[in-house]
């Protein structure tokens, strides 16, 4: 019961803004610190952390096309070895 009541005490508060242009209510962690329609970005904000930033310039599809290609090739030499085509 203690533990609950700690647990509820420490959670962060919902920081929510609101864009007089667009009449628009909005959490700012979940859109990168602006107006998910104009990009309005209220003073203060919660901003996302740089990480975000980084995996946001990934193009991810490339990145899993070239794993599965490396996962393929390691899959067709434990094959090849097993079958005693290559020693």
């Amino acid at each position: 019961m203690i533990a609950l009541n700690r647990l509820r005490r420490t959670r962060p508060a919902a920081a929510r803004a609101y864009c007089e242009l667009d009449r628009w209510s909005f959490d700012p962690r979940y859109t990168q610190g602006r107006c998910p329609i104009c990009g309005w970005a209220p003073e203060g904000a919660p901003n996302y952390p740089r990480w975000l930033l980084l995996a946001n310039r990934i193009d991810w599809e490339l990145f899993g096309l070239l794993m599965l290609v490396d996962v393929l090739v390691v899959l067709g030499l434990v094959v090849a070895r097993a079958a005693g085509l290559v020693r």
